[in-house]
């Protein structure tokens, strides 16, 4: 994350994954995943054994096992609050890096637009994303028409539609630029 320059990639990513954990977000499927990228990436804790384990007698993918392994490896422990900070910049700042690509919003794209939908429409996680909505249903509106074959000039022919999508993304930078420093506060906390 661009804002976070400061941090190391490994420090953010441990703060995003427990900020994920914190928030009920990971399957056991992305548990035994992360699991084996750690122990690939040389990171072990016996409490790791309880997750990847085969027997049955263990809990496959157990949370607190997980939760227990990455405290034991130093990730942060974050509040619920944290979480939905980190969890919401990490969002916004991965879909829109520069440079831009506005293309992604267009359906059929990578799914991006559903992606955005579903984080800023129904997540409770999520933090001050209500400038997203608007802008969101604007492009999906101008461009589901246009896949229909209806182009009106000023509502979703190209110029028009490049607009919109500049302006999605200028609201994603805005949130960006301006919750910032709440951001970096919240990193200097867990890596005081």
């Amino acid at each position: 994350m661009r804002t976070l320059s400061k941090y190391s990639t490994w420090q953010i990513e441990m703060a995003v994954t427990a900020s994920l954990l914190r928030l009920d977000l990971l399957f056991d499927k992305q548990i035994v995943e992360y699991t084996h990228y750690l122990l690939d990436n040389e990171y072990y804790d016996d409490a790791m054994l309880a997750i990847i384990d085969d027997d049955s007698i263990y809990p496959r993918g157990n949370e607190e096992s997980f939760q227990r392994a990455i405290s034991n490896l130093g990730f942060p422990s974050v509040t619920v609050e944290q979480a939905r900070w980190i969890y919401t910049c990490q969002i916004i700042n991965k879909h829109t890096v520069q440079p831009e690509n506005y293309n992604i919003l267009d359906n059929g794209e990578a799914g991006l637009y559903y992606k955005f939908e579903e984080f800023f429409t129904y997540d409770d996680n999520l933090q001050d994303v209500d400038g997203f909505t608007n802008s969101l249903y604007c492009v999906d509106e101008a461009i589901s028409n246009k896949y229909m074959g209806y182009v009106q000039r000023g509502y979703n022919d190209p110029k028009t539609l490049f607009a919109l999508k500049r302006d999605f993304f200028e609201i994603c930078h805005l949130w960006l630029s301006r919750n910032q420093p709440r951001i970096q506060s919240i990193f200097k906390v867990l890596y005081a």
